[in-house]
């Protein structure tokens, strides 16, 4: 079972995106808009794990961990990717929940994916979209919980399944 590590990005910072990105099947005919009801940041890939092995160590390294101030906040992108970025506050605010997760802070961009090239673009296809959301700014949240998600393959794209939830703290960090 393919497995990951994640924040979920909630619906009012969703709802304040989507208004700047393509609905599905109105982009570019070699991108597809990702599904916003599945906008997440991912702290780790586990890749093919065992998920009760996974969801114990999530339990005992991440539980109750102060949770960072997030905002979706401009553009980026990587091959194949455009995506938009997440401004975290404090700013080294997710390096703990990272390094917890499994994952390698010094490695993290912290972003949402919004568009992903079609495997066969086909032609006219615009090989450097246009990012609309850029200058975006949304409502800052802090997340409640990190979810270990199951992705599982499938037409259209991967689906993903939430394997456990592991609640974050409440207290309030600067």
């Amino acid at each position: 079972m393919r497995l990951f590590t994640a924040l979920w990005v909630p619906p009012d910072a969703t709802s304040a995106l989507v208004l700047d990105v393509p609905a599905p099947g109105a982009e570019d005919p070699g991108w597809t808009a990702v599904d916003p009801d599945t906008w997440h940041v991912t702290l780790a890939f586990h890749g093919e794990a065992d998920p009760g092995v996974l969801a114990r160590q999530l339990d005992g390294a991440v539980h109750g961990a102060l949770a960072p101030r997030l905002r979706l906040a401009g553009s980026g992108s990587f091959p194949g990717v455009r995506w938009a970025g997440v401004e975290v506050r404090p700013a080294g605010g997710m390096a703990g929940l990272v390094e917890a997760a499994g994952g390698d802070p010094s490695r993290l961009v912290a972003h949402v994916t919004v568009l992903r090239r079609r495997a066969r673009p086909g032609p006219g296809a615009d090989p450097d979209p246009a990012t609309p959301w850029c200058g975006h700014r949304g409502p800052w949240w802090r997340p409640a919980e990190v979810l270990l998600v199951a992705s599982e393959p499938g037409r259209g794209g991967a689906r993903y399944r939430v394997v456990h939830r592991v609640p974050l703290g409440t207290a309030v960090t600067a």
